[in-house]
């Protein structure tokens, strides 16, 4: 092979992994000719976010990492309360309109932290349906939209989030307010009566 040649070959070489690099690092397209199977992704999406919502995911900033992957925006949405959760279920219905699929999402609530006044069991046994809107974002489905946007943590991970708080406080007033949660969310459920 003379000179001529390896240039040409290594000039060649050059734009054939130039150009696939760059298709690389624009994302591989969304296939959009099984909406079955494109329901399955979004509903796992959503599902998995609400695992690692429920897990404490958005009441950590360490843990905040694990849920961004999962949706649109870059950092972890402020919120002034979050509703301590029993469980929840996605709807198996999809709505889809312009590109976009749309998964309610149904909370079973224990009840609610305030930030600013502690936590409260008035929303004991209600049902709270939340709405996610999927978009596809860089060839991927990541969830564009939550309303309402607030934290759904386990009474577990709530427990957890307030021990450290309490741990933290220095002030009277603070330690008062999270002692007072802690004691109702590790407070034992009632047994039904015996018969």
């Amino acid at each position: 092979m003379n000179s001529y040649s390896r240039i040409a070959f290594a000039w060649s070489l050059f734009l054939v992994l130039t150009a696939c690099s760059g298709w690389a690092q624009m994302g591989v397209p969304l296939n959009h000719t099984d909406p079955k199977l494109e329901e399955v992704q979004v509903r796992e999406l959503v599902a998995q976010y609400c695992r690692m919502d429920y897990s404490g995911g958005r009441l950590s900033p360490a843990a905040w990492g694990k849920v961004q992957p999962l949706v649109a925006w870059p950092t972890n949405p402020d919120y002034s309360l979050f509703m301590v959760t029993s469980r929840f279920d996605v709807d198996n219905d999809l709505g889809y309109d312009h590109g976009k699929y749309v998964a309610l999402v149904h909370y079973r609530l224990l009840g609610k932290y305030d930030l600013a006044e502690g936590y409260s069991q008035d929303a004991r046994n209600q049902i709270e349906n939340v709405r996610f809107v999927v978009s596809e974002v860089n060839g991927e489905w990541r969830i564009s939209e939550i309303d309402p946007a607030y934290p759904h943590p386990s009474k577990m991970a709530s427990a957890q989030w307030v021990s450290q708080k309490l741990a933290q406080a220095t002030d009277a007033m603070h330690k008062t307010i999270y002692q007072q949660a802690l004691e109702k969310l590790q407070a034992p459920k009632a047994q039904p009566p015996a018969e």
